[in-house]
């Protein structure tokens, strides 16, 4: 009954393979913030929203700004708003945050999926659009231990931003590990665009501002619900590579 399941070389057996192959390579993982470590993305669409009240400004629907989570708040400006005062809007915005002293929640189990993923001996860094301020104070508040994370890169690291890959290939050098041995857990579309230029393996989560449809849509392979996942998921794929490695070299002895 084994040596017929090893025999059995079809497509989808194959492909299923290489995924786990994949998968128990990999030495890194690199989150995004929003949405995927911290249940913010409600407070950011509310934020989008009442500053361009504040300003007279044309207000976004919830729509429009999740779709353009991932990039710098000024890109996310200058495509919502192309007439609009760049700098005093991110003055408004920053100032709201500020003044109103927010404190945004860490998605349910995220806190101890990422302590679980760098006990287990991954590197661990963080890419987001956000200036370094903004993820320290977030991630902090929301109980993370921002030791946890080697590498930290944000809007002020690199020249050129999500979608593009320069940030995710910058964390990757830092962390001394090769594309192949990376994964990039993050929940929009300029999160997928980044890591497929990258050559990374991508995660989606269902806890930020794409749903599963859309997700599909743009033929994302690997799609979880939360953060919370990925530890067992990486573990098993580690584990079933061991496995089928074993029954090869077996099947080959005999």
């Amino acid at each position: 009954m084994v040596s017929k399941f090893i025999n059995l070389e079809t497509s989808e057996m194959l492909a299923c393979y290489k995924g786990m192959e994949r998968m128990a390579m990999i030495k890194a993982i690199v989150f995004d913030v929003d949405g995927v470590l911290i249940d913010s993305n409600k407070i950011i669409v509310e934020a989008y929203q009442k500053t361009a009240e504040t300003l007279g400004l044309r207000i976004p629907s919830p729509h429009e700004v999740l779709g353009l989570m991932g990039r710098p708040l000024s890109e996310i400006t200058k495509i919502l708003w192309p007439k609009s005062d760049i700098e005093l809007y991110m003055k408004e915005y920053r100032r709201l945050f500020m003044d109103e002293n927010l404190v945004i929640p860490a998605v349910e189990g995220a806190v101890d999926a990422v302590r679980e993923i760098r006990e287990s001996g991954f590197r661990v860094g963080v890419l987001s659009g956000k200036i370094a301020f903004f993820i320290k104070k977030h991630l902090k508040e929301a109980g993370f231990n921002i030791d946890w994370f080697e590498v930290m890169v944000s809007f002020e690291t690199t020249k050129k931003h999500k979608p593009d890959p320069e940030p995710l290939l910058f964390v990757i050098n830092q962390l001394d590990v090769k594309p192949e041995e990376t994964v990039y857990v993050g929940d929009a579309i300029s999160d997928y665009e980044c890591a497929r230029d990258a050559k990374v393996e991508y995660f989606a989560v269902l806890t930020g501002a794409l749903r599963r449809e859309d997700l599909e849509e743009l033929r994302v392979k690997n799609i979880i619900n939360s953060v919370v996942e990925l530890p067992d998921l990486v573990r098993k794929a580690r584990v079933a590579c061991i496995n089928i490695n074993n029954i090869n070299t077996s099947s080959v002895e005999k």
